[in-house]
């Protein structure tokens, strides 16, 4: 007699994701510098009215709390504008975020900065 059994692992994670939404009328170039787990530096140029995902990491046996912001993964920044103009909303304070959070064996951390018109001068 043989018995046989099979165990499936799932460990389960985080996804971490990072949006960028211009509702400005100009052209938005990103330079984000990251090291988390691994250094890179990734360049975005983001159209007027346009959204682009800046950061997404499915991180297997990674869960956060309550500490955690949508600045964790990000070292660094440079952001231009096109006509020269300046941003005046600071992409390093984490209250101009809007972040969401899904709790479970597959967690998600959805992190999302919007400008507008506003936001520049």
């Amino acid at each position: 007699m043989c018995i046989v059994s099979i165990f499936a692992a799932c460990e389960g994670g985080t996804t971490f994701e990072k949006d960028f939404v211009n509702n400005s009328s100009e052209t938005i170039t990103i330079d984000m510098f990251i090291s988390s787990l691994t250094s890179y530096q990734e360049t975005f140029e983001i159209a007027p009215n346009e959204s682009k995902t800046i950061f997404w990491d499915d991180q297997m046996g990674r869960f956060t709390d309550d500490s955690y912001t949508c600045l964790n993964e990000i070292d660094s920044v440079h952001i231009s504008i096109s006509n020269g103009k300046t941003l005046t909303r600071d992409f390093m304070n984490a209250d101009n975020w809007e972040h969401s959070s899904k709790d479970g064996r597959n967690s998600r951390e959805t992190c999302t900065f919007t400008i507008d018109d506003e936001h520049l001068e």
